[in-house]
């Protein structure tokens, strides 16, 4: 799974924050879920925290961000009316 995770990771991590998607911050949050425990995979987790912490966010942030967009019924590569279009990123991306 870390093949296939790190370029997903380092694709998200390259955007500014506000430009992330819905998709985007599920994944993050996911990722960071997976590789808790996971010693193999901490360099991964690490750029996410990073990341995080360089926009002054923090895992429980992204947590709690991923939760809403779950709540608000968006599913996985679904695109919602607010992300297409100039300006979206500002909105799905505020984590």
């Amino acid at each position: 799974m870390y093949d296939s995770d790190r370029p997903v990771i380092d694709m998200i991590v390259s955007k500014p924050l506000r430009e992330l998607s819905k998709q985007d911050i599920v994944d993050l949050a996911r990722l960071a879920n997976r590789y808790v425990h996971d010693v193999g995979g901490h360099d991964l987790r690490e750029i996410i925290i990073q990341y995080l912490d360089t926009h002054g966010k923090s895992l429980n942030d992204l947590q709690i961000k991923s939760r809403e967009i779950w709540q608000s019924g968006w599913r996985p590569n679904q695109l919602g009316h607010e992300e297409v279009g100039s300006g979206a990123d500002v909105e799905a991306g505020s984590v």
